[in-house]
């Protein structure tokens, strides 16, 4: 890798970084304070379980499409064929539109047709927006996602303006995604592309579907949670352990944008050579134990300025609760590289096995230890994740070699 390509990633990182610090910030540290001084705990804790909800469907979908894209935009390249997508987005919006109504009422309880509705649109819109994204990224143009980033920035504040005068928070979020939305149609070419079928469909579809399972695997660890917690312990507990993560979530949503730059420019690569594995994961490593201390030092501080209502409560999560998400930002951090090197099914066998030891141990723990049992639960199935993802790369490496 020449020094020029080098300085060029390591800027596209940071301009990524900083698009994406923005809107965090104006979320995490802004609006939702002050929704959560607005409305009560039980409401707070419905719309955080709510938002888990689109995150597993819209979300999935649409993230799974965009990597999708980029990890076969090599073999559409030198086929020089397009195509294909248009059909699974549209496909993925109908099958969002089934699913988040039934999910909606059946696992939260949501009953008002307005609220069925608007959960509808806003997975929907979070769904192409994650898709459309992609466009940028194929083009490596992250001033056009720094852009993109602001949109959103400036959607949650038009969106919380709705919002303080409506009660509706679903309007934050509509807001955040109508505006770079908007942007990516304009700007990019997807919208354009015509819906046929190429002689790669097949292998896409297949591709799609493996990396859909995968991803909803992956994420359950990250938004399964809430709705185990919703229904087993309500609102209120949703709300305090929200809290208690914060800093965790912060920590994974800042990493999106660095682990997409790698799997942009890993997206024209045919393989990834063992001294950028080495840096990735010592990079890594370092980067999440300094992460873990600092979280120690500045959550109780913080935690009081934003969250008073909750610090105390919180504040006992927060060793284990961090803990389990460094351990998460670290296997996100080597995921770009985990998508080149294993195939999409023994990604979906990680991610199964790591889900199964969530599900099957937050009941047991939660039941006798609480909120303190969903923490332990978490961090449980993470660290059987890393030692799985270990097993599967070693036996990559060397069990193919002894055959």
């Amino acid at each position: 890798m020449t020094v020029t390509k080098s300085k060029r990633i390591v800027l596209d990182m940071l301009i990524n970084l900083i698009g994406t610090g923005f809107p965090l910030v104006v979320l995490q540290l802004i609006i939702y304070p002050i929704v959560a001084q607005k409305i009560s705990a039980d409401a707070y804790g419905l719309m955080q379980t709510t938002m888990s909800l689109v995150y597993l469907t819209g979300g999935m979908l649409g993230g799974a499409l965009s990597t999708t894209r980029l990890i076969r935009e090599a073999d559409y390249r030198e086929n020089s064929v397009c195509g294909d997508y248009p059909l699974l987005l549209w496909g993925s919006v109908v099958l969002t539109s089934l699913i988040m109504p039934v999910a909606a009422s059946c696992i939260l309880g949501i009953n008002t047709v307005t609220a069925i509705l608007l959960s509808i649109v806003i997975s929907v819109l979070n769904l192409m927006t994650n898709y459309f994204a992609v466009g940028f990224r194929l083009l490596l143009d992250y001033r056009g996602i720094f852009i993109n980033k602001i949109l959103t920035c400036l959607g949650y504040l038009l969106g919380f303006g709705l919002f303080w005068y409506t009660e509706r928070w679903e309007f934050i979020f509509i807001g955040s995604y109508l505006l770079p939305l908007t942007h990516c149609i304009r700007k990019t070419n997807l919208i354009r592309e015509r819906l046929v079928i190429t002689v790669l469909f097949r292998g896409t579809c297949k591709a799609f579907s493996n990396l859909s399972l995968s991803t909803l695997l992956n994420k359950v660890l990250t938004y399964f949670d809430k709705l185990v917690l919703y229904p087993l312990l309500g609102g209120e507990a949703v709300s305090v352990y929200f809290a208690a993560n914060i800093f965790g979530k912060l920590v994974i949503q800042v990493l999106e944008p660095i682990t997409n730059v790698i799997l942009s420019y890993l997206s024209r690569e045919k393989s990834v050579s063992s001294g950028i594995w080495k840096i990735t994961v010592l990079g890594g490593a370092g980067f999440c134990g300094l992460t873990y201390v600092g979280c120690q030092v500045i959550s109780g501080p913080v935690l009081n300025i934003f969250y008073p209502q909750w610090a105390d409560r919180a504040m006992e999560l927060i060793p284990v609760a961090t803990l389990s998400l460094c351990i998460s930002s670290f296997i996100s951090i080597i995921r770009p590289l985990l998508l080149k090197t294993l195939t999409t099914d023994t990604q979906i066998l990680i991610n199964g096995i790591s889900a199964l030891s969530y599900v099957g141990s937050v009941f047991f723990l939660n039941r006798a230890y609480g909120l303190m049992g969903a923490c332990v639960a978490l961090l449980i199935s993470y660290l059987v994740k890393l030692v799985v993802i270990i097993m599967c790369c070693l036996w990559r490496k060397y069990g193919n070699n002894a055959k």
